[in-house]
């Protein structure tokens, strides 16, 4: 496994804690090295010796409260020495569940052979429960130290945390983990080190960072309990050795204040075990280069950005001096005005310019910085630059084969920070390396030109539609956006068309239920009659179409939406006004397009009704007609199924339904729908009627009641034409979700004529067509329309047939 090198002086102080707990567990031998029993016949203190002062204490103070660790003899915990995974199992189940929660099952790992071990059972329940899955080799490793991205796995997985969600790959395999607990602080208190190995204090302080429910372990009560406590008390004690007032063996005993497992000054506890100021510990940081996320780029851009990366401190802040770094792919000559940025602010987002490099001799230097680098809180810093050239390639990368290419200085004693261990190498000093940086490969960015967007009408066509006033639309205009060179932003829009009747304009995704923006006439730069502007933010990538559509919401009638006002939605041509069609900006470049300049050059421009550079056409959808009410659909309402014989006398040969808008949540008057005209198509094949004038209509609730119809032939395709209902007492009115069936009538003398086939069926023709004169004319109470919008275009009744 891999690891951040520590201070030498933390790795010595630690191995000189490890051999002193090694020498009391040849003492402690009767109790596993987790086990934690109190000394015999001693009551366990309000809080463990050598925790007070710790910085950890808090965070064991936690555990000891809620009974989720003991400590060991003499009222300890040894904070500071290592634990295995088997140990901090135990503490994590404890916590989770306040109890260990084994199980029966003991050979679930391939390395639990022969004699069972205290931990097994525990570890094959957290198998079991998707808290642990062991290594690749099916081995658990109970004695194997834990590191920091293994422990906050299986405290994740016991605490059932979300996992975050990823539009990309993660950086690094171990990212998901470290996500997963952002504002935890963790990440930053460990230098995002995945390979940090813990120490009891430190599976404390993850614990109780990671900010769960505790658990709390009742005490047992039983007599058996009791019992058996006792007796693992006093087999400790038998086979302890009482050391009296030793100095330096990690005990604190007799009158000693301290006692950290050595006899050595200048770390807290003197060669006396008295408790001295601690000196400050000196201060490390840790380099973390990111991903930028952009492979090209428009030449030409202003500050874009070439290079990140993370750094965090730990022990004390520290102040970054310098920077240096090689070209890794092409020449630090495609651009100029390299700066240097920082996260002044915590936000995430590096705003603050902390140095300005200098380029000589193929080496990008920044020195002279006072960056500070933070123990509590992650910063990350950024290299921009404005590109000059339009073509070529950069890559930057730390100038690793500099000794010190990257320096420092601790914030509080000013102590230069020596030493840079780069990646998973081994440290290049005999002393200690307090710099430690991370790589990622090289990723070349690629220049271009700078990008252009195109806005067609879309290829899927808009149909008219009619508009009820104080309700929203379908479709009004729909259009394309194709981006070339590099992404697109469009950050603004501007359409023209729309009447007083608009309250606002709506723009969707194909398929969204909820718009991602909407319109009005304040929007504007300069407001005018029918115009309507918005901010959008939304992003065309390059060489992909993407289609944006186009509705409304109409004011109602009440509020004063004229039945007979037409709307056309356009784009305009034109690039004259402040409130231009589209207004972008180029991803990559950070550009602003300019708009069209009527050449056939695109350079860097927005194009409105083009698919290549040209002068701009307007882009205009249909005309749509807003009434005050309106018809949903019409159907065939017979009750004759398709291959009835063809009737004969007078029969109802032809049953529709015809169905009304529902109200508008805004209506305050009831409106209807009245139909005025209606004009068959009467296919009538090898069928005579009596005469032209033996076709009525009926509303099929009052049948008796009819309105006489007129009919140009009496076989043959028959067009039938009825109107005039009110004057006979039909009644055609339809209110807001109302419906009616009407029928027509015929008196059929001859069901066949001559020998062979009859075909015998009613249809209303040309229905959604507003440019011509269909089958119903209606009225909405204001105007007439001769046409409907619904889906079909033809309804057919029952097709009668003979034989």
């Amino acid at each position: 496994m891999f690891r951040l090198a520590p201070d030498c002086l933390l790795q010595f102080r630690s191995v000189r804690r490890i051999i002193v707990f090694f020498l009391l567990g040849l003492v402690i031998s009767a109790t596993p090295a987790f086990a934690e029993v109190p000394a015999a016949g001693a009551a366990q203190p309000d809080t463990f010796l050598d925790v007070v002062g710790h910085p950890q204490a808090p965070q064991i103070e936690m555990l000891r409260i809620h009974g989720i660790v003991q400590g060991y003899e003499y009222g300890l915990y040894r904070p500071d020495i290592l634990i295995n995974r088997a140990e901090f199992l135990k503490i994590l189940m404890l916590a989770v569940y306040g109890q260990e929660a084994a199980g029966s099952a003991t050979a679930c790992f391939a390395d639990f052979t022969g004699e069972p071990q205290w931990f097994w059972g525990a570890a094959c329940t957290a198998k079991e429960n998707g808290i642990l899955t062991g290594y690749p080799d099916g081995t658990f490793r109970g004695a194997q130290t834990v590191n920091l991205v293994e422990a906050l796995a299986m405290a994740e997985r016991a605490w059932q945390m979300p996992a975050p969600h990823y539009f990309h790959e993660p950086s690094y395999w171990y990212d998901p983990y470290f996500d997963a607990v952002l504002g935890s602080g963790i990440a930053e208190y460990f230098l995002r080190d995945p390979a940090h190995l813990l120490t009891r204090g430190d599976a404390a302080w993850i614990l109780i960072a990671l900010g769960q429910n505790i658990a709390t372990v009742e005490a047992p009560v039983s007599s058996s309990s009791a019992s058996s406590v006792s007796s693992v008390s006093s087999a400790s004690s038998a086979s302890s050795v009482y050391v009296h007032n030793v100095c330096g063996n990690g005990v604190k005993e007799g009158t000693e204040q301290c006692d950290d497992g050595n006899a050595e000054d200048g770390d807290g506890c003197s060669s006396l075990c008295i408790i001295v100021p601690e000196p400050v510990q000196h201060s490390a940081i840790r380099l973390d280069q990111r991903a930028i996320g952009t492979d090209t780029v428009a030449g030409g851009s202003s500050q874009t950005v070439l290079f990140s990366f993370d750094a965090n401190a730990r022990w004390q802040d520290a102040i970054l001096t310098g920077l240096k770094f090689d070209a890794e792919y092409g020449a630090f000559t495609v651009a100029v005005n390299y700066r240097l940025y920082d996260d002044g602010d915590g936000d995430g987002k590096p705003e603050t310019l902390v140095g300005t490099g200098l380029v000589r001799d193929d080496v990008l230097s920044f020195s002279g910085l006072g960056a500070r680098i933070f123990t509590s809180r992650g910063k990350r810093f950024e290299i921009r630059a404005d590109l000059v050239q339009t073509t070529g390639s950069v890559a930057l990368g730390f100038r690793t084969s500099d000794s010190a290419y990257v320096e420092a200085v601790g914030a509080i004693d000013g102590r230069e920070l020596t030493g840079i261990r780069t990646d998973q190498g081994s440290c290049p000093r005999t002393d200690n390396c307090w710099i430690a940086v991370y790589t990622l490969d090289a990723t070349s960015i690629s220049l271009t030109e700078r990008g252009n967007l195109f806005v067609t009408a879309a290829s899927q066509p808009v149909r008219n539609h009619e508009l009820l006033a104080g309700a929203g639309t379908a479709d009004l205009l729909r259009v394309s956006f194709r981006a070339t060179d590099e992404d697109i932003r469009v950050r603004r829009m501007t359409i023209a068309g729309a009447t007083d009747a608009v309250t606002e304009l709506q723009f969707f995704d194909p398929a969204a239920a909820v718009p991602f923006a909407t319109a009005h006439t304040s929007g504007c730069h300069e407001p005018s009659a029918g115009k309507f502007c918005t901010a959008v933010d939304f992003t065309v990538r390059k060489d992909v179409l993407r289609d944006v559509i186009v509705r409304a919401l109409l004011k109602s009638a009440d509020d004063g939406a004229r039945s007979g006002d037409t709307i056309a939605l356009t784009l305009s041509a034109s690039v004259a006004g402040p409130d231009n069609a589209v207004e972008a900006t180029g991803v990559a470049s950070q550009e602003d397009l300019v708009q069209n300049d009527g050449d056939f050059s695109a350079e860097g421009e927005v194009f409105i009704g083009r698919a290549a550079a040209g002068a701009n056409n307007a882009i205009t959808g249909p005309v749509h007609d807003v009434v005050h009410a309106a018809l949903a659909s019409i159907a065939n309402a017979s009750d004759d199924p398709d291959g009835t014989a063809v009737p004969t006398g007078l029969r109802t040969i032809g049953v529709f339904r015809f169905v009304a808008q529902p109200k508008p949540a805004v209506a305050r008057a009831t409106r209807s729908v009245a139909l005025i005209t209606l004009s068959f198509d009467v296919t009538a094949i090898n069928v005579q009627f009596f005469s032209t004038g033996s076709f009525v209509m009926v509303n099929m609730i009052a049948p008796s009641v009819s309105t006489p119809c007129t009919a140009a032939s009496r076989t043959g395709v028959i067009r039938v034409t009825c109107s005039g209902f009110a004057a006979y007492g039909v009644d055609t009115l339809i209110p807001f979700g109302g419906s009616i069936t009407v029928g027509l009538r015929g008196f059929i003398e001859s069901p066949q004529v001559v020998t062979g086939t009859s075909m015998l069926q009613v249809s209303l023709t040309s229905l959604n067509n507003r440019d011509a004169a269909g089958g119903v004319t209606w009225n909405d109470g204001t105007n007439v329309f001769r046409w409907v919008d619904i889906p079909e275009t033809d309804v057919q009744s029952t097709l009668y047939r003979l034989p």
